[in-house]
């Protein structure tokens, strides 16, 4: 019997499949310890951030000590400071509010350069530039009792965020408040901002979902006017005291019987158990209990956002759901962490994705759960753990109430995590000489030597052939002999050419410089794209302007294939009417072209490719159809324009491709 399978709050549309466990499977080999650090910050209670070749750590603070809650950012590959920054406003000892990486952009409201942005018990939302921590702005929320516990969102150049008595959107340039929703008698707790998205008549819509204290979920449209609010234990007739304190999502569809009603998901926490509850709507438009499961005590938090493939975890263990052919969910324990409390994380280490459950005792640690097998990482000092795994595409973080910060990195990285960090801090290092590498450095480089020779003299070749015909030419005492030799020189000379700017484009011709072109970047916008890549996938995304737009591709949106999950942007972008995504795997040396033409083959769509004189050309996709109306398919790399042919572009693992149906300049 066929099955769809169904990770808490993952969009069943057939996404990627869920980590596997069982009793007969490898231990995983995490990366090397690269440093660790006393940061003697307080407790440690929220996943340090690990961005840019940095990581950053915010601690609650010790009045016993005098010590502030703080910020502190370390370069990820040496663990030397960089900055410090206090919030001596707030009192608690305790600051769980998550960091996120705010990116700069080119909308209204964008700031003009990369920034933190996180919450305080003091009610405060603050912004702190990510290379000094210098303070950029910060306004007041009400805070009656513990002020701000959870994390927000980035959504292109705003900022939403939970406060403990509602929800605000600000303008990330700024902080002013855009929009907001104030109610004194609700009271939040590490309830995450969660997404409800609808589908009707081929028209998609969404907002922001809330859960609160009383066991209640918030729904707002996207000016944050609340549009309707579910007493959850009253629907689903539960006694006794209940409370949300994780991420809710909620998926309505009309579109096909292939899309089945998931309705709202949530994951409730009342006196010794939990439950996880699925609430649809009836013919009449009022709220029914579908279903719902009773779990251990306890939950934990997803990140914000709640599209992503995040299992539910407990006390008494992590569990997934799967929708079987009844339409109902079938609950299965799949990894064995226990005792766990806080922030549920998802990693990445090497080309493999998972993740980290911190497992709150005395002695915490934290289970770390991937395709090929599992770990548990015991830090050197041990103390309670809440806060989950800070992860990039090559540094692995994690931190304890110990005030304990321990950074994991691949060795062989370690030149890379320092170039990047260089970048960020606008600093330039020396390379750090790894053991027994340098015989294969000189290998690599004598092999390039060796290419760049043998480049040299085959592109020779054909203008030598060339002369030497043209020298023949003109002792051939025929003429229609000395026309023939004379083409034969013409052509060796084309050859000649043809070669030449194939090993320019290979050869000489870089990387387009990243976010130049002007162009919508779709992980500048969505940034949970960015970081839902595994570590061996590329980001595609085809824009298509109103006249070309596929079927059922509605105004503004941006669709991912492998998921189902959907954004809207409002007003779409000129050219980027609607963006279909994709997460291409990708090998080495593979090219734009390879990466493309493998997205538009999931997307079903028609193209046609055209051979040139200067390589392959895409010519068509769907029926965005080369030269009407002087309109031609060009793509941009990281935001930048292609500057070679998309055959001789070559594409790694975290690169972005962006193709555009615009009218040429040309």
């Amino acid at each position: 019997m066929r099955r769809i399978t169904l990770i808490v709050l993952l969009l069943f549309l057939l996404a990627n499949q869920p980590v596997q466990a069982d009793e007969n499977e490898s231990s995983l080999m995490l990366p090397d310890l690269g440093w660790s650090r006393d940061v003697d910050i307080g407790f440690i209670s929220t996943a340090p951030l690990v961005t840019q070749g940095l990581v950053i750590v915010k601690g609650g603070g010790d009045s016993s000590k005098a010590i502030d809650p703080t910020m502190v950012a370390y370069r990820a590959d040496s663990g030397s400071e960089i900055w410090r920054a206090t919030h001596p406003i707030s009192t608690y000892n305790f600051e769980i509010s998550p960091l996120i990486h705010v990116s700069p952009g080119t909308m209204e409201c964008s700031p003009n350069h990369d920034m933190i942005v996180t919450g305080w018990t003091s009610g405060q939302l603050t912004a702190h530039d990510l290379v000094t921590g210098n303070l950029l702005w910060n306004l007041s929320t009400s805070a009656p009792s513990w002020g701000i516990t959870a994390q927000g969102l980035s959504i292109e150049d705003r900022i939403v965020w939970p406060t403990e008595t509602g929800i605000i959107e600000v303008c990330a340039a700024n902080g002013t408040i855009q929009n907001k929703y104030e109610n004194d008698t609700i009271r939040t707790y590490r309830a995450n901002i969660g997404m409800w998205y609808s589908w009707y008549n081929s028209t998609m819509d969404y907002g922001y979902l809330q859960g609160t204290e009383s066991g209640n979920i918030l729904k707002y449209d996207l000016n944050l006017t609340l549009i309707d609010q579910l007493n959850v234990p009253v629907i689903a007739n539960f006694t006794g005291a209940w409370k949300i304190r994780t991420t809710p999502v909620m998926y309505q569809y009309d579109v096909s019987p292939e899309y089945p009603l998931i309705g709202l998901l949530t994951h409730i926490q009342g006196d010794g158990e939990s439950r996880f509850v699925r609430i649809d709507w009836n013919e009449t438009s009022a709220p029914q209990l579908i279903e719902y499961h009773t779990l251990g005590p306890g939950s934990a938090t997803p990140l914000a956002g709640g599209s992503g493939t995040t299992p539910i975890a407990t006390s008494a263990g992590v569990v997934e759901f799967e929708l079987n052919n009844n339409g109902t969910l079938d609950p299965i324990v799949r990894w064995d962490a226990k005792d766990i409390s806080g922030e549920i994380r998802p990693i990445q280490i090497g080309v493999e994705s998972g993740y980290c459950f911190p497992q709150n005792t005395a002695e915490g640690s934290w289970y770390i759960a991937t395709d090929s097998g599992n770990a548990t990482w015991i830090p050197q000092h041990s103390d309670w753990v809440t806060a989950g795994c800070g992860s990039d595409l090559y540094v692995l973080a994690v931190a304890n109430d110990a005030s304990w910060l321990e950074v994991r990195f691949d060795l062989l990285d370690i030149n890379t995590i320092r170039e990047i960090a260089d970048d960020t801090l606008g600093v330039e290092s020396e390379p750090i000489e790894i053991e027994n590498s340098e015989a294969g450095e000189d290998a690599q480089q004598n092999q390039q030597s060796s290419d760049s020779g043998g480049s040299s003299g085959i592109i020779i070749l054909p203008f030598i052939g060339a002369a030497l015909l043209a020298i023949f030419s003109y002792f051939a005492q025929q003429s229609d002999l000395r026309r023939q030799i004379q083409i034969g020189a013409l052509l060796f000379t084309i050859l000649g050419l043809l070669m030449a700017g194939s090993i320019y484009n290979s050869n000489i011709v870089g990387e387009p410089d990243e976010d130049s072109s002007d162009r919508l970047r779709i992980s500048n916008a969505i940034p949970q794209l960015e970081n839902e890549l595994a570590m061996d996938e590329v980001l595609v995304t085809i824009h298509f302007p109103e006249s070309y737009a596929p079927d059922h591709c509605t105004e503004g949106e941006i669709r991912l294939y492998e998921t189902g999950e959907a954004w809207l942007l409002s007003p779409a972008p000129e050219n980027s009417y609607c963006v279909l995504v994709a997460m291409i795997p990708v090998d080495a040396g593979q090219t734009v072209e390879d990466i493309t033409l493998s997205s538009i083959d999931e997307f079903g769509l028609n193209y046609e490719v055209e051979q040139m004189t200067l390589g392959s050309f895409l010519q068509d996709i769907g029926n965005a159809e080369g030269g009407l109306d002087n309109h031609w398919w060009t793509y941009d790399l990281n935001g930048g324009y292609g500057t070679v042919g998309m055959a001789d572009q070559v594409v790694e693992p975290g690169d972005e491709i962006g193709w555009f149906f615009e009218i040429s300049e040309y």
